[in-house]
């Protein structure tokens, strides 16, 4: 996956809004990047293009394999069960059938979630609920999974949990991902590399390929006791501030 030269304006009554300029990186297959800059900076806006929803203004975007979108909210319908909300994917496609449904199950079983088909979204934690959302995503087999700051209507003690077991499923299912998110800690923690953007309208500031000293398979809990996490913050943080 690719954007080269990306640029977005948007056209009001007002006049022109220019909301990316120049955008252009590069995603290695399996690879997490993040993407973090100030509020209204465009990180929403530059997934909505890759996702196609909207076009570029001008720009190319190169992708390789199918997009899956998690957004800030989990968007469970209420009135289905957690079963039938996991189909929606699959209703929408036309790959309701049993091949795509055991691939379902298979996930249940696999992170622990296969005991709760029949209950309804409001009997969920927001955890929960957040990682039932992935695997609807995930059931119509994607091969690029964009975040929109998943974690950000979940508490901090939540947030960290969940953020471990996505991270997880994202390199479990060998994906490739963007994370949207206001949160360095989080970005650092999640991400092989972070692109950070400036304000609007957005330029990328620097990029980062984050290497960080552990113990074991990395997890986003023990990427943040590295003794290099410390010093991508401070840097991270001075490049959002100027």
């Amino acid at each position: 996956m690719a954007l080269k030269n990306v640029c977005k304006n948007f056209y009001t009554e007002l006049g022109e809004l220019k909301v990316l300029n120049n955008i252009s990186f590069e995603v290695k297959k399996g690879e997490i990047i993040a993407l973090i800059g100030p509020s209204g900076s465009g990180k929403t806006t530059l997934l909505n293009i890759l996702a196609k929803i909207i076009p570029p203004t001008s720009g190319e975007v190169y992708l390789d394999g199918e997009i899956g979108y998690m957004f800030q909210r989990d968007h469970l319908l209420e009135w289905r069960t957690i079963w039938k909300n996991l189909l929606i994917g699959l209703e929408i496609t036309g790959q309701n059938d049993e091949i795509h449904q055991e691939r379902i199950k298979e996930m249940l079983r696999k992170y622990g979630l296969d005991g709760f088909t029949r209950n309804f979204p409001h009997e969920l934690s927001g955890g929960m609920r957040q990682r039932i959302a992935l695997i609807r995503t995930l059931s119509i087999e994607p091969k690029i999974l964009l975040l929109d700051e998943p974690f950000s209507s979940l508490d901090y003690q939540t947030r960290l949990m969940v953020s471990d077991d996505i991270y997880h499923m994202i390199k479990t299912e060998k994906l490739t991902a963007i994370l949207v998110t206001h949160d360095i800690s989080e970005a650092i923690s999640m991400a092989d590399r972070i692109v950070v953007l400036s304000e609007r309208p957005a330029e990328i500031i620097n990029i980062h390929d984050i290497k960080l000293t552990i113990n074991g398979p990395k997890t986003p809990l023990k990427a943040r006791t590295a003794d290099e996490f410390r010093q991508y913050f401070d840097q991270i943080w001075k490049e959002l501030h100027k």
